[in-house]
């Protein structure tokens, strides 16, 4: 009986908790298909009366440059930042070097600090190299961020590595990069995934670099485009929220797609002897 009842209250309290956390989600779908006087009318909560698809079409129209635009950016700094991240982490993990724990230590240190306390910085950087409002500007700034996260999942991804796999391979004659690229990337596609998803996501939503960075609508990401449609005189949620459902499709096909490899390579390793 005490069993059953507290199952009972477990399921209604994971229902309840589910509804909190999917309201946002659904109040996002429900403004985004109504109409300019029910947002008017602050109507957020309740079905549309009518539905507005147009919306969608509005968004799309104002955000197709600058989906584009994250696109270029996103894509070639994910990968760069999933090839040198690993690199390190390989060297970190499968070689003797003293040294390894304090550049792991600064490592996280550099994975959680937040990048808004040296914006100026950045953004004086980017000016000295002649990189402002350019694709190579984001992309080198997105990559410097974000190696040491990317570092610091495959390391640990690494680690977990039978180390009689390298020795074995070093008695074949097997060089180094040799290993990494032939053996050690094709067993740790789980975890560079998972690198690569996590990486993505947080380039793919990035704001204020994206705004502080950028001249005008040719070379900006999509997440300021996004944040101007409101309106500056009339607020228009329903096509932001259009919007804000459109840019979220990308990286969340992108999540589904590949949701078997991020799991697994956040919960699989391998045992090391």
């Amino acid at each position: 009986m005490k069993d059953t009842r507290f199952k009972i209250s477990s399921i209604a309290i994971l229902v309840i908790l589910a509804a909190l956390w999917l309201m946002p989600v659904y109040a996002m779908l429900n403004t985004s298909i109504k109409t300019q006087e029910e947002v008017a009318n602050q109507e957020y909560l309740r079905f549309p009366r009518k539905f507005a698809i147009q919306n969608y079409l509005k968004a799309f129209k104002a955000l197709k440059t600058g989906l584009i635009n994250s696109a270029v950016i996103t894509i070639p700094a994910t990968f760069l930042c999933v090839f040198l991240g690993s690199m390190a982490g390989y060297f970190l993990t499968m070689f003797e070097f003293k040294p390894s724990q304090l550049i792991f230590f600064w490592i996280v240190v550099a994975s959680f600090l937040p990048y808004q306390i040296v914006l100026i910085p950045i953004t004086q950087l980017i000016s000295s190299l002649r990189l402002l409002n350019t694709y190579a500007g984001l992309i080198l700034i997105y990559v410097i961020l974000n190696i040491p996260i990317s570092t610091l999942i495959t390391a640990t991804f690494f680690m977990k590595m039978p180390v009689a796999l390298q020795e074995a391979a070093a008695l074949d004659g097997c060089k180094p990069f040799t290993f990494y690229i032939k053996i050690l990337v094709p067993v740790s596609i789980p975890g560079l995934i998972s690198a690569a998803i996590l990486v993505f996501v947080q380039i793919y939503n990035e704001f204020l670099l994206a705004i502080s960075l950028t001249r005008g609508p040719k070379i900006k990401p999509v997440m300021p485009i996004l944040a101007e449609l409101k309106g500056s005189q009339i607020a228009q949620w329903n096509i932001q929220m259009a919007g804000a459902v459109i840019v979220s499709l990308f990286p969340l096909a992108i999540f589904i797609f590949l949701s078997e490899y991020f799991i697994s390579g956040m919960m699989a390793g391998y045992g090391k002897e």
